[in-house]
C-alpha cells in the first residue's frame, strides 16, 4: 500500500501538470473541449509526507476523456488513469484496479490526496481554471505570463515558459503537505 501511496503521488503531480494557461477573467467555457485537445509528456518530482519518489508522465486530453500513463524514470509503466463522463475514473497498477465517480475521489481514496485534474487541463497551459474562484495571482511577468496563482487551495508557481509557443515548462503545485515539481518535456496540441 505504501508502494501506491508513494507513485500515487506521482501519478497526481502527472496530472497536475496537464492544466496551467491564463485567462484575463473567470468566465464560463463555452464547450467541454474549449482549451482545446493535447498529448503532454514530462518529470514530476512528489513529495507527501516528508515522502518523496519522481517519475515520468504521459498525459492526453482528448474532449471529456484524459489518460494518463505514469512511468518509473527507466520507463516502466506504473500506473494508467482513465477519467471520462461514461466511465467516471479509473486507476490501473498491473496488480489492482481501482474506480470512482470522479479523480478527485479516486486519488483520495488511493493515495491520500485530491489531485485536481479540472484545474491542471488549465494550469499545464498557462491559464486559470475559469470554472473556478482564484484565490490569489501575482502580477505577470514582462511578456504578460502568469508567474504564480492560488486556486482550489492549490499554489501553483510558474518557474519557467518554452518561448516558442509560449507554454509553461517548470511548474510547482503545492497544497497542504503536497509538493509536486513538473518539468514539461514535450507538449503538442492536438486537432479537435
Amino acid at each position: 500500500m505504501g508502494w501506491i501511496r508513494t507513485w500515487g503521488s506521482c501519478i497526481s503531480f502527472c496530472v497536475l501538470i496537464a492544466g496551467c494557461s491564463l485567462l484575463h477573467e473567470v468566465r464560463p467555457l463555452k464547450s467541454t473541449g474549449a482549451y482545446g485537445d493535447f498529448e503532454l509528456s514530462g518529470r514530476v518530482a512528489v513529495q507527501v509526507d516528508g515522502e518523496g519518489s519522481s517519475a515520468r508522465i504521459k498525459w492526453s486530453h482528448r474532449g471529456d476523456v484524459d489518460a494518463v500513463d505514469v512511468y518509473t524514470p527507466v520507463g516502466s509503466i506504473i500506473a494508467v488513469i482513465l477519467v471520462s463522463p461514461r466511465t467516471g475514473a479509473v486507476l490501473e497498477t498491473k496488480d489492482q484496479v481501482y474506480e470512482a465517480d470522479s479523480v478527485e475521489a479516486l486519488t483520495q481514496r488511493v493515495l491520500g490526496w485530491r489531485l485536481p485534474l479540472d484545474g491542471l487541463k488549465y494550469w499545464a497551459r498557462g491559464k486559470v481554471n475559469p470554472l473556478a474562484a482564484i484565490d490569489e495571482m501575482a502580477s505577470r511577468d514582462a511578456q504578460q505570463r502568469l508567474t504564480y496563482l492560488e486556486q482550489d487551495g492549490w499554489k501553483i508557481t510558474f518557474e519557467s515558459y518554452t518561448i516558442d509557443p509560449i507554454r509553461p515548462r517548470v511548474i510547482r503545485l503545492e497544497f497542504q503537505d503536497i509538493k509536486i515539481r513538473f518539468v514539461l518535456d514535450k507538449w503538442e496540441r492536438l486537432s479537435l
